[in-house]
């Protein structure tokens, strides 16, 4: 993990008390969560388009409005030889602008994106390897 360093910063008392509630149900001292609310704020304000969403494999960037992770359009532009045209067809529910906000965060944050898509494929062949479930017979 990477160094971190102190800085002081002064809090209204509601926004503590937010902060600690969310430590609490998180079961993360205050301090993880403080930084973890920092890291995505500036990074959504980098990436206007893009917004993170918790699910069970952890907070991940999504593009706003469509519930598509950055890390699946980026598959699917990849898949698509980095062709823009052939992504926006196949991926038509997102307009030009999701498409490009997605893009860009890829292009700001690439190794968090690439460590997305290899645990994905690694989890993919992971169980494509296992036997198929027999059917049942009712």
């Amino acid at each position: 993990m990477a160094k971190t360093s102190p800085v002081s910063v002064r809090l209204s008392p509601e926004l503590l008390e937010e902060i600690e509630r969310e430590a609490r149900r998180t079961a993360r001292p205050a301090s993880r969560v403080i930084q973890s609310v920092l890291k995505e704020g500036v990074r959504m304000r980098r990436c206007p388009g893009i917004v993170f969403t918790a699910g069970p494999t952890g907070r991940r960037a999504t593009v706003a409005g469509s519930g598509i992770d950055v890390w699946e359009v980026v598959r699917v532009y990849k898949s698509c030889k980095k062709d823009f045209a052939a992504l926006s067809k196949a991926l038509p529910q997102l307009s030009r602008p999701q498409l490009e906000a997605a893009l860009y965060y890829y292009g700001c944050y690439p190794d968090e994106i690439e460590d997305r898509l290899k645990s994905e494929e690694e989890s993919f062949n992971e169980l494509s390897s296992r036997p198929f479930m027999q059917r049942f017979r009712v």
